[in-house]
């Protein structure tokens, strides 16, 4: 079950934010959901891990980029 499908019914704007070496997804699945979101997106890769735990705290640990996402979409 793929959710590439589902991205087309997204109608709001989207961040989408992945560790690009996570062993447990393939960069060509993450990059097909975000062209195939027809809304408004942004796609940010982190960069230098393998490890998901590190995509979990990486906004808290660099909060810049998702604050001017949510400035520019909640104001």
């Amino acid at each position: 079950m793929s959710p590439v499908g589902a991205a087309r019914s997204v109608t709001v704007p989207t961040l989408l934010y992945q560790v690009r070496d996570d062993v447990l997804t393939r960069p060509d699945d993450v990059q097909a959901i975000h062209d195939n979101i027809p809304a408004e997106k942004d796609l940010f890769w982190i960069e230098g891990s393998t490890r998901r735990w590190d995509g979990y705290r990486y906004f808290a640990q660099n909060p810049g980029r998702v604050l001017d996402w949510f400035d520019r979409h909640l104001s």
